[in-house]
């Protein structure tokens, strides 16, 4: 007896492929929608240790670490490297010894022991910020690593964080043609533009956030640069904060140290220019749509939307402005 064996059509095949195109046209959006809740909780949870870290450095110290010493010198993140589980990194890294009258490049931040033959401990400090640490990464970007001068030494890693200081630039100074905006102290006001050396070394406490802990902003989210663009190095002292003098995410270009420094003509990089003189500043930025991760300075997390009111953002990055609002986040 002769059995008939009946296949698929081609017809039937293009008809099943078709409705599969379909239903994975369908799925994609919601995996992809998913992946980024995932990543952006990842996020927040990164900003969390880091508020913790803060809280814990404060506990240690009775006070909060230097934003920056001027640009090469180190920044709050090799402070609280101990606190973030990264110990052993925190204690390879040295900072300029408080005794020195000037800066000394045997100390920079990308130094290592060819730069400081002879020095005890032997230098290594670039084995430190040539590593990736993942608490201080957001999983949103994509990981950048530098390529070589005139911008960074190669090597170095790129982060997503930086701290609040404040509402006008890095070193916290008014300037011609600037907003009627006031630099009422933020959290890092002790960030050290190299102006008087490295003994001029003022640090901020918490019992001098006024405005109170859940009202002042500790740190943002930034975007790593590419194609050679520095923002996101945040071993670099002019790359380690963010000022509210716009809104997150906004077209007002960051102004960087040097042209060779920004690439904002790049996508995705955000828009850039070099900085006129020492008027550094960055917006705060991120991957994520529509706004920002943020950590208070009691530790707690907010997602802060693009069209924040520009005052309140302001506001929230004093310290004793005594400016009342009700929150970042309706």
């Amino acid at each position: 007896m002769i059995k008939n064996y009946r296949g698929f059509t081609l017809v039937e095949l293009l008809v099943v492929i078709a409705i599969i195109g379909i239903l994975v046209a369908l799925l994609l959006p919601a995996i992809q929608s998913a992946r980024e809740a995932a990543r952006r909780a990842q996020c927040v949870n990164n900003l969390k240790q880091v508020g913790i870290a803060f809280q814990n450095y404060h506990d240690t110290y009775k006070q909060l670490p230097i934003g920056a010493y001027s640009c090469c010198w180190g920044t709050w993140q090799m402070a609280i490297l101990p606190f973030i589980e990264e110990k052993q990194l925190g204690d390879i890294y040295q900072f300029l010894p408080k005794n020195f009258p000037v800066f000394d490049d045997r100390y920079k931040y990308d130094a290592d022991a060819s730069n400081a033959p002879g020095l005890n401990p032997t230098m290594r400090n670039f084995e430190v910020t040539s590593k990736r640490i993942a608490t201080l990464t957001c999983p949103s970007d994509e990981p950048q690593v530098s390529g070589g001068y005139p911008n960074a030494k190669a090597g170095l890693t790129f982060h997503n964080y930086v701290a609040n200081f404040g509402n006008t630039n890095h070193v916290g100074t008014t300037y011609p043609g600037a907003p009627p905006i006031l630099y009422l102290s933020s959290p890092f006001i002790g960030q050290d533009n190299g102006s008087t050396g490295p003994n001029h070394r003022l640090f901020t406490t918490f019992r001098r956030i006024t405005d109170g802990l859940s009202k002042t902003l500790m740190v943002s989210e930034t975007v790593q640069g590419q194609g050679g663009d520095l923002r996101g190095l945040t071993w670099w002292g002019w790359s380690s904060g963010f000022e509210t003098y716009a809104s997150p995410n906004g077209s007002d270009p960051d102004r960087l140290q040097h042209l060779d420094d920004c690439k904002g003509d790049l996508v995705p990089n955000p828009p850039c220019l070099p900085a006129a003189g020492p008027l550094f500043n960055n917006a705060a930025r991120s991957r994520h749509t529509g706004g920002v991760n943020v950590v208070m300075c009691d530790a707690s997390v907010q997602f802060v939307v693009n069209d924040v009111d520009l005052a309140t953002w302001r506001a929230a990055s004093t310290t004793k402005g005594d400016e009342v609002y009700s929150g970042l986040t309706p």
